[in-house]
């Protein structure tokens, strides 16, 4: 009886953590909404290039606030199993040259370079699309972020084995902690560890993957060492 309630109060207590993250990352962006609009408020006069500035940044912030409030509402759904999936059959690497379309400006801003390695023995796939894509761009946009500038280096692999297709998104950046490595996959990892320095974001989208993988009957994991880059594997059941 005691074990339940130390778990039940450890769940209320991540819950509590896992909202005031959330809240954080909704209040930085409104604050910088806010300011830049009242300094372009107060200012009619500025210069027309530094208020485009301004407005860009406005436009950002703003679009990374959407993203942050339909990611949390996306994991309420997948937690209450209202989330449903939209399947047909479809090319797998369709899949994947529209997620590296949506991150080609930030692939060639960074100068990193990405490769693919594709197996055309692969099936169509029934999957749901859209929700494939947003598992595959966050994968790249994370491996995006922990490359270097420069010299950092993305590859993509699939390959057929068995009845199931494997899809490997694989970078040398900055590598992830073994004691890390499951809980990543945990929408209150971010909670749960706020002195771990993290990137620009709301850390939920790995969450969301794995969920998105799950309801596909599939599993989504993680091999990597501090420093020597990591490479996720997403594994879909072929019908």
């Amino acid at each position: 009886m005691r074990e339940a309630y130390e778990i039940l109060k450890r769940t209320d207590t991540l819950k509590d953590d896992f909202l005031a993250t959330v809240a954080h990352e909704i209040r930085t962006p409104l604050t910088s909404i806010r300011a830049l609009s009242e300094i372009i408020y107060d200012n009619p006069q500025m210069d027309r290039e530094e208020m485009e500035n301004f407005l860009s940044t406005v436009i950002k912030e703003s679009e990374r606030l959407s993203r942050l409030i339909n990611q949390v509402l996306d994991l309420e759904k997948y937690a209450s199993g209202k989330q449903k999936l939209s399947l047909e059959m479809a090319d797998i690497h369709l899949v994947i040259e529209d997620s590296i379309e949506a991150l080609n400006h930030q692939i060639k801003d960074k100068g990193l370079d990405l490769s693919c390695n594709f197996d055309r023995n692969i099936p169509k796939l029934e999957i749901d699309r859209d929700k494939l894509v947003q598992v595959v761009v966050n994968l790249i946009s994370n491996a995006v972020k922990f490359c270097q500038p420069d010299y950092g280096e993305i590859q993509i692999v699939t390959h057929l084995d068995d009845a199931k297709v494997s899809l490997i998104v694989k970078d040398n950046g900055a590598g992830i902690s073994q004691e890390y490595q499951k809980l990543i996959f945990d929408k209150f990892y971010q909670a749960e560890n706020q002195t771990i320095k993290k990137p620009k974001g709301s850390g939920l989208g790995l969450a969301i993957s794995k969920r998105i993988i799950e309801l596909h009957h599939g599993e989504i994991s993680v091999e990597s060492r501090k420093g020597f880059g990591a490479t996720f594997t997403v594994v879909l059941p072929v019908k």
